[in-house]
């Protein structure tokens, strides 16, 4: 009867755990085939980036700090949050909203940090300055590549 009963515990459990709904990671549509850019140059440098298996999300909010287009919030109970402001978001261009997503999923993913390293022309040389710095940002179509085999270098 034990064993009958221990069982029947045991297959209740079963199907309570494969009847749990799994998370569904949020990315804003708008958002969407910049995340899916980030994946194909990640995979092009050698690295997976699943934004829904790393448990990403992407957000167009309203950001209410100055001079602040986008932020990536890390969180160990819920997905990290990329935050793009929508007033940005409505004004940039593609390759700023590129770089602005690059630049947050950079934090979110890749766990970079600030850096403000420049050339001797002043030219900031990571995708990863902050912005707030003395470094002039050069992200363009003609060095977008070397950019972002610079942020995909894996220490």
């Amino acid at each position: 009867m034990k064993s009958r009963f221990c069982c029947l515990l045991l297959l209740f459990g079963l199907v309570l755990v494969s009847c749990e709904k799994e998370e569904e990671i949020f990315v804003d549509t708008d958002l969407l085939s910049y995340f899916e850019r980030f994946e194909l140059e990640a995979a092009a440098r050698g690295i997976t980036f699943d934004y829904e298996e790393d448990r990403i999300e992407g957000h167009l909010e309203n950001i209410e700090e100055t001079d602040v287009s986008g932020k990536c919030q890390f969180n160990s109970v819920y997905p990290d949050k990329v935050s793009i402001d929508v007033n940005f978001w409505r004004s940039a261009s593609d390759l700023e909203k590129e770089f602005v997503v690059f630049h947050e999923l950079g934090h979110c993913f890749l766990e970079r940090e600030h850096t403000e390293e420049a050339t001797n022309g002043n030219v900031c040389k990571s995708i990863m300055h902050s912005g707030t710095g003395t470094c002039r940002n050069a992200y363009s179509l003609s060095t977008r590549t070397n950019y972002l085999d610079e942020l995909f270098v894996i220490d």
